[in-house]
């Protein structure tokens, strides 16, 4: 028997083996342009009232972090800052 020496650290394990596979609604835009009976009434030529959103959702069978944070930096272990999620709301007038 040796001290000092542990064969397990040299055998092929599956131990940290995770299924990276996930989809990811990435942008959505949404836009209604408002009826010109109406805009007329408030002197406007259009009117258009929207919303932008950008990294919206992510199904992934890995919780741990996000599955797309960048892997080619030296910590793989998901301390680098994950995509931000964008939400925007607009409203265009035309005079």
């Amino acid at each position: 028997m040796t001290y000092g020496k542990n064969d397990n650290n040299n055998r092929k394990s599956t131990f940290w083996l995770q299924n990276g596979r996930y989809i990811r609604f990435k942008n959505l835009e949404l836009s209604y342009n408002v009826p010109t009976a109406l805009t007329r009434k408030f002197f406007m030529s259009n009117m258009r009232i929207g919303f932008v959103g950008e990294n919206l959702f992510t199904w992934s069978p890995f919780k741990l972090w996000d599955p797309e944070t960048e892997s080619g930096t030296r910590e793989r272990n998901g301390s680098a800052y994950p995509i931000n999620r964008t939400y925007t709301c607009y409203v265009k007038f035309d005079f």
